[in-house]
Order: structure tokens, then C-alpha cells, then sequence
């Protein structure tokens, strides 16, 4: 009365690997080395770099504050006196 549905298996990844010849490596132990020196040497520049920008924000931070403070600082609020000046006119 009913067809059962015949199902195909697909092959898994490793039986579709087995089949295949081993690749070679995509990198050689010297080159892995290389890489890891360089990475290395950028991790020690870009942290360098990081303190540089932060004593660069630190120093141009306390001269705006500085000037600031030279300044007087902010404006003082205006008084009652002034506003009632103002709404007579």
C-alpha cells in the first residue's frame, strides 16, 4: 500500500577523506616559527603604541584642564537681579 522512501547516504567526512590521498602541509615548521616571531614582534609595536596614545591622551587631557582651570573655569550663573532686568525691558 505505501512505498517506503529508499534513502540515499551520503558520505560522512571522514569516509570522504579516507578515500582521499593525505595532503601535504600548508606550512613547514620554519615558517610557523616565522610566523610566531612576527606576531610577537606586532603584539610588542601595537602595545607600544597603545601606551603612547594613552600618555598622549593623559597629557593633552591635564593641558585642557589646565587652560580651564586658567580661565576661571566655567561662567558664573546669572543672578535674579539680571533676569529681572531683563523682563522690565
Amino acid at each position: 500500500m505505501s512505498d517506503h522512501a529508499t534513502t540515499t547516504e551520503t558520505p560522512s567526512h571522514s569516509e570522504a577523506t579516507a578515500d582521499t590521498p593525505m595532503a601535504a602541509p600548508e606550512f613547514d615548521r620554519r615558517e610557523v616559527d616565522m610566523f610566531g616571531k612576527d606576531d610577537g614582534h606586532a603584539v610588542g609595536v601595537i602595545g607600544k603604541m597603545l601606551v603612547g596614545f594613552f600618555f598622549y591622551s593623559l597629557l593633552v587631557m591635564l593641558v585642557v584642564a589646565w587652560w580651564t582651570m586658567g580661565r576661571g573655569g566655567q561662567v558664573p550663573a546669572p543672578t535674579d537681579q539680571a533676569h529681572a532686568e531683563e523682563a522690565e525691558e
